[in-house]
């Protein structure tokens, strides 16, 4: 999916061209598990909107400004995000108060998707193959959120995943059609899934100052699971990651001529480790993003706020610039 996940669980295996056994490929079951490991962590990753975002418009910001930076951006990072569709539908609900506490649930539904032609053997024969991933995530996680003082609130989660992971692999090339009979159903055009764990802590600084709320946070969050229902004994993973976000909000009116609605800017740093590090090419990355809000709180069922906005991802693969559409914004 994104930098040496375009070299997908079929990529690996076509490049070495040899058979799919992993006594007569050396490295093999390796290869095959670190690849499912980055994959399964890469996803959880990408659906978490709050660590990482993807737009509907995509650009590098040194085209326009004269800022001739790589970090903000290049050729291969925007051809990147527009291979990659990610859609996630999130929700939350209070359950109980107990105290100074309160217990409650978050979950959301994610479905990514990444297309790519693969020109593998060029040489001998330019007919592109396609390579089609999908995956399928489901994540819950209660929480236990607690109140420290009025502008410190800290919470705990533990939240769960459970994945699927769809691979639809087209052999269009000469050269790579002869493999097709070893690799189909085996390491190509497979369905392989997934459970992971995920404890979560997080803290929350909010205050007001004038007319403008300003909200600091910080969540550290470990990932660890496993694959099931694999279509091969080589076919296994145990997916394993960390993230740290720190970042740092502010929202203000506008003035009265434009009445309900807000601005805000967000600043965001997230570390990775694990198996997250080499699809993203970093160890940390940076998000800003610039939001244009219309308050629709009492006005339109489910929906407090929604509006558009302009977001930098700066060192990662994904680096670039987005367009947004955001709504319910914190």
């Amino acid at each position: 999916m994104i930098a040496n996940f375009r070299k997908t669980l079929p990529f690996v295996l076509l490049m070495g061209t040899a058979p799919t056994h992993a006594q007569t490929f050396p490295g093999l079951e390796d290869a095959v598990r670190q690849q499912l490991n980055e994959v399964f962590s890469t996803a959880a990753l990408l659906s978490n909107t709050e660590a990482l975002t993807l737009g509907f418009v995509n650009f590098d910001p040194n085209e326009f400004l004269p800022i001739d930076d790589p970090d903000f951006g290049d050729e291969n990072s925007i051809e990147l995000r527009n291979e990659l569709e990610v859609y996630t539908l999130p929700w939350s609900w209070t359950l109980s108060q107990q105290g100074a506490g309160e217990w409650g649930i978050s979950a959301r539904l994610s479905f990514i998707r990444s297309k790519q032609e693969l020109s593998l053997f060029p040489l001998e024969d330019p007919t592109v193959d396609i390579n089609d991933d999908k995956i399928y995530t489901l994540f819950v996680q209660p929480t236990y959120r607690r109140a420290l003082s009025d502008r410190w609130h800290l919470q705990f989660g533990l939240g769960a995943f459970v994945m699927r992971y769809d691979n639809d692999f087209r052999f269009r090339n000469s050269v790579s059609r002869q493999l097709q009979s070893e690799l189909d159903n085996r390491l190509t055009n497979i369905e392989v899934n997934a459970w992971m764990l995920q404890p979560e802590i997080r803290a929350d600084y909010r205050f007001e100052r004038g007319r403008a709320y300003w909200h600091y946070r910080s969540a550290l969050a470990y990932s660890w699971g496993r694959t099931f229902d694999e279509p091969g004994p080589i076919v296994k993973g145990d997916p394993e990651s960390w993230r740290w976000l720190n970042g740092v909000s502010m929202r203000r009116p506008f003035p009265a001529v434009l009445p309900n609605q807000d601005y805000r800017l967000t600043l965001n740093r997230i570390d990775i480790h694990g198996d997250t590090v080499r699809p993203f090419d970093t160890r940390y990355y940076y998000e800003f993003s610039a939001e244009w809000l219309l308050n629709t709180r009492g006005k339109v069922p489910l929906l407090d706020d929604v509006g558009v906005g302009l977001l930098l991802n700066y060192g990662s693969a994904l680096k670039g610039a987005s367009v947004i559409f955001v709504y319910n914004v914190d």
